[in-house]
């Protein structure tokens, strides 16, 4: 009996082994969003990039509609550029949040928002280094995504953003930048920036980078988009990178009780 025991933890042993043996190790993974497109007729040259990547379109733009619709043509993801009040005050343009507004205002701005660009299943904020900062603009916001079951990538343009706090609250998924592509678009900074952005990900697991429409930068990505599979690195939709935390909800409906 004890002989018969012993077989089977052995086999039992070595299925269990050999089954974490053949288990894949995923890709590094990551997501490039292009920011701020609508005002150019040329952004519509970007739909056709290849790849899974991500547009943040501008709403109340001249071309907002005709790229979300080409683009999701395209088998690309659309978000929206929200425009979100800037600590040096910079225009914010058609459909801007800001600290003035009430709560339902803000609402009310960001769903005519959402309306007005096709296909869209996310959101990104365009600016917002001073909205992102206040606990109940940023409520506003989350409520509005879950209502919509949308998500939220932090472009990150303030180091005290509550934007992922926030939308844990809410259970809205959420991710934020890690690089941004272009900020100068000569080539040698393109590379540098394009290296730290596939560091990152081998380090963590995935990261995200944010570029604009820029000829320098466009061209740079469809040099550099095919390679990626050479490269181990799997590109993927930022809906991909999200994550999604329980909605404290105690929490949340003492926020709306007050």
């Amino acid at each position: 009996m004890r002989v018969l025991l012993l077989s089977v933890v052995l086999v039992f042993f070595s299925c269990s082994q050999g089954l974490a043996a053949e288990a894949p190790v995923q890709k590094p993974r990551i997501a490039i969003i292009i920011d701020d497109i609508g005002n150019n007729r040329t952004d519509l040259d970007a739909a056709l990039l290849p790849g899974n990547l991500t547009f943040a379109v501008l709403p109340f733009t001249p071309y907002s509609r005709a790229f979300a619709l080409r683009a999701h043509h395209q088998q690309k993801e659309i978000i929206l550029h929200a425009p979100m009040q800037a600590l040096n005050g910079n225009r914010l343009g058609p459909g801007g949040l800001t600290s003035l507004m009430s709560a339902a205002e803000v609402k009310l701005a960001l769903q005519r928002s959402l309306d007005a660009v096709p296909h869209v299943v996310g959101v990104n904020n365009h600016m917002g280094s001073y909205f992102t900062q206040l606990p109940q603009p940023m409520r506003a916001v989350m409520e509005t995504l879950q209502h919509r079951r949308l998500y939220f990538i932090d472009s990150r343009t303030s180091e005290f953003s509550i934007a992922e706090t926030t939308a844990a609250e809410y259970g809205v998924p959420v991710a934020h930048r890690h690089v941004f592509l272009d900020n100068q678009t000569d080539d040698y900074y393109l590379q540098q920036q394009w290296h730290q952005l596939i560091r990152q990900a081998r380090r963590q697991g995935q990261a995200i980078g944010i570029g604009h429409p820029y000829p320098q930068t466009l061209a740079f990505l469809k040099r550099q988009l095919p390679k990626l599979a050479q490269q181990n690195i799997e590109l993927v939709f930022a809906s991909q990178l999200t994550k999604q935390d329980k909605p404290d909800l105690t929490g949340t409906l003492l926020q709306i009780s007050q």
